[in-house]
């Protein structure tokens, strides 16, 4: 009952929402070190692990955090995570990358090759638009021969718009004081240029996209038969 209540939209309910908001805050502000202890742990177990969530992370940290300070964050951890990722792959994944993407490599390898004079482009490329899957490329860039140095560069730009948009979307959350807020100049100009990315991406992104498939154009690899010891 208090959660359709909360949901139906009366002052009371969203002054619950900005109270919760201004308890992370102040927990926050009260025990620092370890909030952001906690936040860092989680941040880089979902990544290193490639665990869906980081959309939920940067809109709490956009919340919490505060908008700079949340998105420089979340762009040091995303790059971190992707690098831990990257390592824990190359180190322990190789019989399973082989097994389960073993074709599409050869694919891959072969796109990467074609690049190799503009690599680092072409990874930013891949990375700020979803040609492909990002906790994919994570997993299998170590058996790409893609360098460590150019991998990190590559997560660090190329994954911070989507951690612009998160953040920015937990900070104007955060500093909504009532329903009429939504509707003022300052939050309207805001979600207006947050709505002009997906805009940019169906008219010009996709499209160009398209000619630079990543991973999804890869062949997909046939079903191995199973062999009876």
């Amino acid at each position: 009952t208090s959660e359709l209540q909360f949901w139906s939209g009366s002052k009371t309910n969203f002054d619950n929402f900005t109270v919760l908001v201004d308890r992370f805050r102040h927990y926050k502000d009260e025990h620092f070190s370890y909030i952001t202890t906690v936040f860092v742990c989680a941040y880089l177990y979902k990544q290193t692990f490639a665990i869906p969530g980081s959309f939920f992370l940067n809109i709490v940290a956009g919340a919490v955090y505060d908008f700079w300070c949340g998105f420089i964050l979340c762009c040091v951890l995303t790059t971190g995570g992707s690098t831990l990722c990257y390592l824990f792959s190359e180190q322990f994944g190789r019989e399973y990358v082989m097994y389960y993407f073993g074709q599409k490599l050869t694919y891959l390898q072969q796109k990467i090759d074609d690049n190799s004079n503009r690599l680092l482009p072409f990874l930013l490329f891949a990375r700020i638009f979803p040609i492909s899957p990002s906790w994919l490329l994570n997993i299998v860039a170590p058996f790409l021969n893609i360098p460590l140095r150019i991998f990190v560069i590559s997560a660090f730009i190329g994954l911070a718009p989507y951690n612009f948009i998160c953040v920015q979307a937990g900070y104007i959350l955060s500093e909504l004081r009532s329903w009429d807020d939504i509707f003022s100049t300052s939050t309207t100009m805001k979600l207006f240029s947050m709505a002009l990315l997906p805009l940019a991406y169906a008219i010009y992104v996709r499209p160009q996209a398209q000619k630079h498939q990543l991973i999804s154009a890869a062949p997909e690899p046939e079903p191995r038969k199973m062999e009876i010891v």
